[in-house]
Formats: C-alpha cells, structure tokens, sequence
C-alpha cells in the first residue's frame, strides 16, 4: 500500500510538472505572437526612438527569444515576473498582484463552497424522488440554469437589485476607503458581504446547476447497487440508505468535477468581476488585455492555471484514499 502510494504519487508530481513546463512555454509564445509594439504603450507618440530602444533593452525584449524564454522560466520561479507595460507602467508584476488574488480567491472560493453543498442537496432530492414530479421540475430547472451564460445572472441580478434595492451597492469590493476605514470590524465584515453577494451569486447558479446533474445522475446509479438492496432487505430506514450507504460512493465523481470547477469559476470571474468592478484577477484579466500588457497576462495565466493543476492533483490525491478501485 505505502509503495502503491508513494509510486502514484510521484507520477502525478512528475505529470504535473511536465504540464506545467508545456503550460509556460505557450504561455510564453501565445503574447509574442501577437500584433503591436508594447514599448510604444509605455510613451505617448512621439517619443524619442533612442528612448524606446532604451527601454526595450532594460525589459530585456531586444535579446533573442531564446534568452528571453531561458529568463522567463527562471523569473517565474524566482518571483521576477517583470514590469506592467500598461495597466500599472513601470510597476513590478509581483508587487500588483496580492490584492487581486486575495478578491478572487475570496469570490471563487465561497463560490465553489455554496455550489458545492447546495448542488449536492439539489441532486440528491432529486434522484431521490426519481420520477416525481418534484424530479422533473428539478432537473428541468437545473439544465435551464446550466445552460445560461454567468453574465446573464449578474445583469439580471442587478436589474432586481436596482428595482428592489436601489441603494444596495453594484460595484467594488468595499465601501470607498474614506467610508470603510471608518467602519468598526463588524460593519466592515458586512460591508464586504454585502459587495460580494451579487458575484457571488452570479458564480454559483451555473456551478450548483452542474453539480446538482451529476449528484443525481452517480446518485441514481448507486442506488440500483446489489448493496442497496441489502441494506433495504434488512429493513433499513430509508434516509439511513442514503445517507450511510449511497452517497459515500455517489460523491466520489463530484470530487473530480469540483477540480474542473475551479477552472470554470477562474474563467467565469473575468465578466463578474467586471460587470461588478470587482478587482480581482478576472478584472485584472481584462484591463490586462485592453492595455496589451502581455506580462502581466502571462502571470495571471500561469496563476489561473497553477490553480486548475493544483486542484486536479488534489483531487486524484483524495481519489486515490477514497475509491478502492484508484488503488488497484
């Protein structure tokens, strides 16, 4: 067992490594490839030529494109991710960073939590009741919510909000610093409740849509197993069935797609967070590719996808203690 594991493990950390190498290197090719001159974002027109070479020099772009690769691979890993071409001029990528990643993993990460134990509950009734009325309505539902794109959700939300609530706050991640500084620890607890409800909401709708589906789908499955019915034969309370017996081993997919999830949320904040200037990296993202700042660009991409990764060798990590079959 111990060599079972530590075998496995070690796969996964070399499989992982080796995607994260390929990973860079589009990364690294994907912003190099595209049309403009990022210098020229740094200065008005007209700037002196001498000037621009200058720079061009100091932010290492006139070396040859496999020295600036070599630098890029070791800066990645060493924290010099260089300088903001537009979005922040002249400011170090690793010092922009922080307050954006602290957002985002507070909106994705409360987020996944709700979709992921209201999803659950939302599928297990549902397979539960499998043919019912209450069944039909669900899963009807949940592909109708699964089916529309997240923005929809924070238009609609904020249309509601705007009708309903006018003075509920629409954008940002707090109050403005002048008023929330102001604030004792509780109001400011509140305060930043009350800006990530709506992206928040948005997230989930689709994400708790997704996990209801496959909750019920692995559920309904389960529940025709030879050691369903010998629990019920033995005269079981049927609650006790599903809680004991069942959904052990109908979750065992969800684990799989709460990885997949984390990409999905990572993706689906870039319009959130705009819709809702909510500084996160989705804003981040998008302010990135309007300034074609492509270092910053390829920061957040690697980020995002550090995250998907490290998710996925969570989760076959977590595969490999709860599902014997992993083992074999």
């Amino acid at each position: 067992m111990a060599r079972s594991m530590r075998g496995y493990f070690l796969r996964k950390v070399i499989y992982l490594g080796i995607t994260v190498l390929l990973i860079m290197t589009f990364n690294f090719f994907l912003f190099r490839i595209m049309p403009g001159d990022p210098i020229r974002l740094l200065f008005p027109r007209g700037a002196d030529p001498d000037t621009l070479e200058l720079w061009r020099g100091l932010l290492g772009l006139d070396k040859p494109i496999w020295e600036q690769y070599f630098n890029y691979i070791i800066g990645t890993f060493t924290g010099d991710w260089g300088i903001s071409f537009g979005f922040a001029k002249r400011e170090p990528i690793f010092d922009i960073l922080p307050p954006f990643i602290t957002k985002t993993l507070f909106l994705s990460g409360v987020g996944t939590v709700l979709a992921v134990f209201l999803g659950v509950i939302y599928g297990r009734e549902a397979a539960w009741r499998k043919g019912k009325i209450f069944d039909k309505v669900a899963t009807t539902t949940a592909v109708v919510l699964y089916s529309v794109p997240t923005f929809l959700f924070a238009l609609f939300y904020i249309m509601i909000f705007a009708f309903i609530i006018p003075t509920w706050p629409f954008q940002g991640a707090t109050s403005p610093s002048y008023l929330f500084d102001s604030m004792n620890i509780f109001e400011q607890i509140i305060d930043v409740a009350q800006h990530a409800f709506l992206p928040v909401m948005s997230l989930i709708l689709e994400s708790l849509a997704g996990f209801a589906l496959i909750v019920r789908s692995s559920l309904i499955d389960v529940l025709t197993e030879d050691y369903i019915l010998t629990a019920e034969a033995k005269g079981l309370e049927e609650r006790d069935i599903l809680k004991k017996h069942a959904m052990p081993n109908a979750l065992l997919p969800v684990v799989a797609v709460i990885a997949l999830n984390v990409g999905w949320i990572m993706g689906g904040t870039v319009m959130i967070e705009y819709i809702f200037t909510y500084k996160g990296l989705g804003y981040l993202t998008w302010e990135a590719i309007l300034y074609y700042d492509f270092p910053l660009l390829q920061a957040v991409f690697f980020l995002e996808i550090v995250a998907v990764l490290a998710a996925n060798f969570i989760a076959d990590i977590l595969n490999f203690y709860l599902d014997p079959r992993v083992k074999i």
